[in-house]
């Protein structure tokens, strides 16, 4: 399995890179620096995804 690593993905552009590689089945895994609750919720996101891949 691929994986990366995504700086400031909590929010905007980072964000959205972390989702795309995450729905397209890599292990992603991410850091942030201000927004706690965006992350959790990016999170969150990123783990419903692995879910729904499983299925």
């Amino acid at each position: 399995m691929n994986k990366a690593l995504v700086t400031g993905s909590s929010v905007g552009i980072g964000r959205a890179i972390a989702l795309d590689l995450a729905s397209k089945g890599f292990d992603v895994a991410f850091d942030y620096n201000r927004s706690e609750q965006s992350a959790k919720q990016a999170c969150q996101e990123i783990y419903n995804l692995e879910l729904e891949q499983r299925e």
